[in-house]
């Protein structure tokens, strides 16, 4: 949370680095946050997974340009980052196939993993579409991003601005529901 905290106050609301060095910054404390997680992937509890979304959720703030009221689920969405508790099993995923198969003595070639990181994002993408059918809060944020969530994620194009996230901090708060 410290390195996530750091990271927030060098990237404001308005103004300060662009898209490309927002996602950077994030890169940097997931990876951080992520490190040794085929080790404790499997026995990752609910408390610890929340732990995961602090440092997730301040810095999907600051890279989609909202306010600090936007709820975890509709921050991560809009920042196109999956729950990272959901990242770790991809990575624990990974490397026990690989230890499997070395323990085979057979060497899967980069392809060949890269294939199979592949097939676990997938399995990560189904997971994540499922938790957002069920959010705590931002229903309508999520209804309108959650049917296109593989093309969002895959974007190459447009980023999120200041001005352009505050209905989706409107809709966020729902009070309707």
């Amino acid at each position: 949370m410290g390195a996530a905290g750091a990271l927030s106050r060098l990237v404001p609301n308005v103004g300060g680095p662009g898209a490309p060095c927002r996602k950077l910054y994030e890169g940097v404390v997931r990876s951080m946050a992520l490190y040794g997680a085929p080790i404790w992937a499997e026995s990752l509890t609910a408390k610890n997974a929340a732990l995961l979304r602090r440092p997730q959720r301040a810095l999907a703030v600051r890279t989609i340009r909202g306010y600090r009221t936007i709820s975890f689920e509709a921050a991560s969405l809009l920042a196109g980052s999956p729950p990272w508790d959901l990242e770790a099993r991809v990575l624990a995923a990974v490397y026990d196939w690989r230890k499997d198969a070395l323990s085979r003595d057979f060497r899967p070639a980069p392809r060949e993993i890269e294939a199979k990181r592949a097939e676990f994002r997938q399995d990560l993408m189904v997971g994540w579409r499922n938790r957002l059918a069920h959010p705590s809060a931002g229903h309508r944020t999520i209804e309108a991003v959650r049917p296109v969530l593989p093309q969002w994620i895959d974007r190459r194009h447009g980023t999120l601005t200041f001005r352009q996230t505050q209905p989706c901090w409107i809709h966020c708060l729902d009070y309707s529901s």
